[in-house]
């Protein structure tokens, strides 16, 4: 080979039928980034129409900020994995994501992925996470937001 030409490296083939990656993989990218993480709560998309705080006693506020302050001690990753595994466990925040809710308020993002969080036996709080930050839309003492059916299956 003489000195003039230099050797051609191949370029790998490309997939033509899209350059995009899909949303739902980015968006799944971004959270599992911030896995390792600690939560932190934020108010902006709270319902004020139904479902809120203000609705709550003040013990039941005392048992918010106690259940708020456990789950803050946890990275994304531990949360996600202490959701139960098969249906009617319930362990440690029982976070969950949520397909089947009722109309959430206007403001909110169309995209967001419902979730929902267990501050003890009866309360849970309803949102959705943006990287570390959870979004909480609906304060729930009773299992009214989306009531359990222990005959679901």
């Amino acid at each position: 080979m003489s000195r003039n030409k230099k050797k051609k490296i191949p370029k790998p083939s490309q997939n033509k039928k899209t350059g995009k990656i899909s949303e739902a993989a980015l968006q799944l990218r971004s959270l599992s980034r911030n896995d390792d993480k600690h939560p932190c709560f934020r108010f902006t998309y709270a319902d004020k129409n139904r479902w809120q705080l203000s609705s709550w006693t003040a013990s039941e506020i005392d048992d918010l900020i106690k259940g708020l302050k456990k789950i803050e001690r946890y990275t994304w990753g531990q949360i996600r994995n202490h959701g139960s595994k098969t249906r009617g466990q319930s362990v440690g925040t029982g976070y969950k994501l949520i397909t089947n809710h009722p109309n959430l308020p206007d403001d909110c993002p169309e995209d967001i992925k419902l979730s929902e969080m267990r501050i003890d036996e009866k309360k849970r709080i309803f949102g959705f996470r943006d990287a570390e930050i959870y979004y909480i839309i609906w304060f729930d003492r009773g299992h009214s937001a989306r009531p359990e059916n222990k005959t679901r299956k």
